[in-house]
């Protein structure tokens, strides 16, 4: 293992980019609007919108509940190879999630990361006091979000923008890396 004096922080977004929630929120959905009349099952992929308007049998503050509960949690898993990656990564430099949400989400949210990356830092950011993330220092750092407006707001010496095209990235000029392997290996050539 390669010892590194004054590690650079990659600090990383939570949904979406460490832990598959689009996938929980639509398992969710589909299991409790099964039964309605016009309810048609959604595949987590096809999703292309903040606010789940493809989940039509809820509205948005319905679907807004869902981060909230315990049960999102029990079944929430990470992108493919995130833990993989983040516990080699870790090697070389300090790991600090930073994640926007309400007070109980953020909670449950810290409860997640001691139990799966128990070496994560974690920065809760309440949708009650901040737009975004900009307010956080990560300069000489790494900021990975799936957010164009975090990753522009953002001091961060490197801005990658995580995984497929969404609405909400979809203006991203930037770097991006479309999975957790490109990272890993686009992060080690910035160290070395």
């Amino acid at each position: 293992m390669k010892i590194i004096s004054n590690k650079k922080t990659i600090f990383c977004d939570f949904d979406g980019v460490i832990a598959n929630t689009i996938k929980s929120i639509v398992a969710l959905y589909n299991q409790d609007f099964k039964y309605y009349k016009d309810f048609k099952p959604i595949h987590w992929t096809e999703i292309n919108t903040w606010d789940f308007t493809e989940c039509d049998c809820a509205n948005k503050d319905y679907i807004n509940t869902y981060f909230n509960q315990q049960r999102f949690f029990d079944n929430l898993e990470f992108m493919e190879n995130a833990k993989e990656m983040l516990d080699r990564l870790k090697d070389y430099y300090d790991i600090t999630v930073v994640s926007m949400g309400y007070s109980p989400n953020l909670k449950l949210k810290l409860w997640w990361l001691k139990e799966n990356l128990p070496y994560a830092e974690f920065i809760g950011v309440n949708f009650k006091e901040y737009e975004d993330k900009s307010h956080i220092n990560m300069k000489g750092n790494v900021l990975i979000d799936d957010s164009a407006n975090n990753l522009e707001t953002s001091n961060a010496n490197i801005n990658i923008c995580y995984g497929d095209r969404y609405t909400w990235n979809e203006n991203w000029q930037g770097k991006r890396c479309w999975n957790w392997i490109e990272i890993f290996n686009y992060l080690m050539e910035y160290i070395i």
